[in-house]
């Protein structure tokens, strides 16, 4: 799991989708902020409010979780490798 520091990721929203990320897809994917990026602008495009989130929608995390699981399937945010 990456960690969370002042220096990454600065941004609130990021913060938050590494927080999700951890929880839906169970730290299987590397995260970037680029990729990140990408899914705020679609998670806004399918009427998700970053506003609203951070009051306590719960409809808008389950926008941002199905946003997140999407784009992992599609391959859209990098994946982790295993090395065993």
């Amino acid at each position: 799991m990456a960690s969370i520091t002042p220096q990454w990721p600065v941004r609130a929203d990021h913060r938050f989708m590494l927080k999700i990320a951890d929880m839906v897809l169970s730290g299987k994917i590397h995260p970037r902020a680029g990729e990140f990026d990408r899914l705020s602008r679609v998670f806004s495009k399918a009427g998700g409010s970053w506003e609203r989130m951070f009051s306590g929608s719960a409809d808008d995390v389950a926008i941002l979780k199905t946003v997140m699981k999407v784009a992992f399937k599609h391959g859209y945010l990098m994946k982790k490798e295993n090395w065993k």
